[in-house]
C-alpha cells in the first residue's frame, strides 16, 4: 500500500479553499492535512505538518506568493509545490519559475486539469497548464532574452540528465533510462546545478525549456473564466 501524500493548501478565499480541499481529498492517495489563509499561518503549518505537497495561491493578504513560495520551499525542502493564480503575466511566470515550483496552472483551468496537475506533482513529475506552457515558449523564444544559466554549453549526457530532472524524474529513474548508476546521475545533477548557478532542481524547468528539452503541452481554449 502506497503512503498517503500529505497536502497543505494555502488559499485565503474560503469557497475556493473548500473546493480545492474537496478535489484533493477525492484523489486516491492524497489527503489534506491543513490549510492556511496567509503566509504566517502557512509557515507555522508547514513547520508542524511537514507536508509532501503544498498547493499555493500566488495572491495572499499582505504577501506576494513568490516570496511565500521561496520561504515555504526553504522550510520544507522535500515538499513538492503546485502554484496557481489568475492573471499570470510572462514576467510573473518567470519570477515564479525562478522560485522553483513543480507545477504552475492558472485559475482558468478546469477541475480535470487541476486534478491532472495534482496527480502529476504527487507522482513526482512537473506539470504546466497549456496556457502557461505557451507563455514559457514565448519567453524562451523572445529575441534578446538570455536563458537561465547564461546559455552555457552542456554535454549530450548533461542534456539527457537535465531533461529527466526537468520532467520530475528522480536519479534512480533517470539512471534506468540512461543505463547509468544512480550515483553517476546524482553527480551529473550536482555539476549541473553548480554550472547553471541554480539552487533547486525544480528551477531547471525554464532552462530545459530554453533548450527544447521540456515536453510542454499544446495550448488550448480556456473553459472557465480566470480568477484573480
Amino acid at each position: 500500500m502506497k503512503p498517503v501524500v500529505r497536502v497543505v493548501i494555502v488559499e485565503d478565499h474560503v469557497l475556493f479553499r473548500e473546493m480545492v480541499t474537496t478535489v484533493v481529498n477525492g484523489i486516491e492517495g492524497l489527503r489534506v492535512v491543513g490549510w492556511a489563509c496567509n503566509e504566517s499561518e502557512a509557515i507555522t503549518l508547514c513547520w508542524r505538518e511537514r507536508p509532501d505537497l503544498i498547493v499555493l495561491d500566488l495572491i495572499l493578504p499582505e504577501n506576494h506568493g513568490v516570496a511565500t513560495l521561496d520561504r515555504l520551499t526553504t522550510i520544507c525542502r522535500s515538499a513538492r509545490v503546485l502554484v496557481f493564480s489568475g492573471n499570470l503575466t510572462p514576467g510573473l511566470i518567470r519570477q515564479v519559475l525562478a522560485a522553483g515550483p513543480h507545477s504552475l496552472i492558472g485559475k482558468g483551468a478546469t477541475l480535470d486539469e487541476f486534478r491532472r496537475a495534482l496527480q502529476a506533482v504527487a507522482a513526482g513529475r512537473t506539470y504546466f497548464s497549456p496556457e502557461i506552457a505557451a507563455d514559457i515558449r514565448s519567453m524562451v523564444a523572445a529575441p534578446g532574452v538570455a536563458p537561465p544559466g547564461g546559455g552555457l554549453p552542456l554535454s549530450p549526457r548533461e542534456e539527457s540528465v537535465l531533461a529527466g530532472l526537468a520532467k520530475g524524474l528522480n536519479s534512480r529513474e533517470i539512471a534506468g533510462q540512461l543505463g547509468l548508476s544512480p550515483h553517476t546521475v546524482a553527480n551529473h545533477r550536482s555539476r549541473l546545478m553548480r554550472k547553471l548557478g541554480l539552487h533547486r532542481v525544480a528551477q531547471l524547468s525554464l532552462y530545459a525549456a530554453s533548450r527544447g528539452l521540456l515536453d510542454l503541452p499544446a495550448s488550448g481554449p480556456r473553459t472557465l473564466a480566470s480568477g484573480r
